[in-house]
């Protein structure tokens, strides 16, 4: 045989031998260790004993308690210790001695257990009178004397938060008169028959002048574009069945007839609010290539418009007499 099978052959058997060895060794018993630190449970405040000093204790509890016999005589006594006398041999001795120091640690063990224990019980029922007496003693609070009053002031500088809540406060007004009106004001202005205004043609033309959509479905002027004002007039679109909402969804795909413009008494501008409507009218009639007619659907002419002007201002004249 070569070498190299020879050695493969030794390696093998060591590998099986030391194997066996692992598999058939005795495993050693676990000793429990006496000098563990005792563990008391936080909630309780009891302490947690091992199982092992737990069954020693049981142990010294179930101890046998010396019983009463009968007296022997002197012969019986040197039979009994004569029979009783075993062969001690030295390794007997040794087992028993280190039974007896095993034993001994153990006893002490215990004790310290027990000792700490009642200690623990002791510590405990000091405390509970203090904790009693915490509980009977009522809470007194107390003002500081040292605080200083703060001085309310009324306010009476300018709020942009409030501004804009009053001019919100005022468009619901404004648009509620028209829901309330007492007398409508209107003008009508039509494209030229020639040609189509689409819806938005028309759309772009109200927001060019200042238009923007609200309340009712209504395109609606105000004083001042650019900040908070009054309302002025308010516009809506002609169709077959007269003046209608706008509707911006379908705006975009529909033609328009024509615009209606409207100023509603009583109207705490109502003299600039139909000078203004007027105004722009007609210069949404010259963009489309229109024409301006009244309520009546005559045509506006410098008559007109002054007569339906002393109309508004002989309104305002009758309602404040009133």
């Amino acid at each position: 045989m070569e070498t190299n099978t020879i050695i493969g052959i030794a390696i093998a058997i060591a590998v099986i031998v030391f194997a066996l060895y692992i598999l058939l060794r005795k495993p050693n018993e676990f000793v429990p260790s006496l000098d563990v630190a005792l563990y008391v449970n936080p909630e309780t405040n009891q302490p947690v004993l091992p199982r092992f000093v737990r069954q020693q204790l049981n142990i010294v509890d179930r101890a046998p308690e010396p019983t009463q016999s009968q007296p022997a005589t002197p012969a019986t006594e040197q039979d009994n210790l004569h029979d009783a006398q075993p062969e001690q041999t030295p390794a007997a001795d040794e087992n028993s001695a280190s039974e007896s120091a095993s034993s001994s640690e153990q006893e002490k063990t215990a004790h310290n257990v027990v000792e700490q224990t009642t200690d623990v019980k002791k510590e405990q029922a000091a405390k509970e009178p203090v904790k009693a007496q915490a509980e009977k003693t009522p809470v007194v609070y107390r003002l500081n004397p040292d605080l200083e009053k703060a001085e309310i002031k009324e306010f009476s500088e300018e709020s942009s938060i409030l501004d804009i809540h009053l001019h919100e406060q005022q468009r619901v007004d404004d648009e509620c008169s028209l829901a309330n009106a007492e007398h409508i004001i209107g003008l009508n202005v039509y494209p030229n028959t020639r040609r189509v205004l689409s819806g938005d043609k028309a759309l772009k033309i109200l927001l060019k002048y200042g238009l923007r959509f609200g309340e009712l479905s209504c395109f609606h002027r105000y004083e001042n574009t650019d900040e908070p004002s009054p309302l002025m007039f308010s516009v809506l679109r002609m169709t077959d069945e007269g003046p209608v909402g706008f509707d911006l969804e379908s705006l975009s795909a529909e033609q328009v007839h024509g615009l209606a413009f409207f100023l509603a008494l009583p109207h705490a501008n109502a003299q600039q609010g139909f000078d203004m409507m007027v105004s722009v009218a007609g210069l949404i009639a010259r963009d489309i290539d229109g024409q301006v007619f009244d309520e009546n659907n005559n045509e506006l002419t410098p008559q007109l418009k002054e007569h339906w002007r002393h109309q508004v201002i002989d309104f305002k004249s009758h309602r404040d007499a009133k």
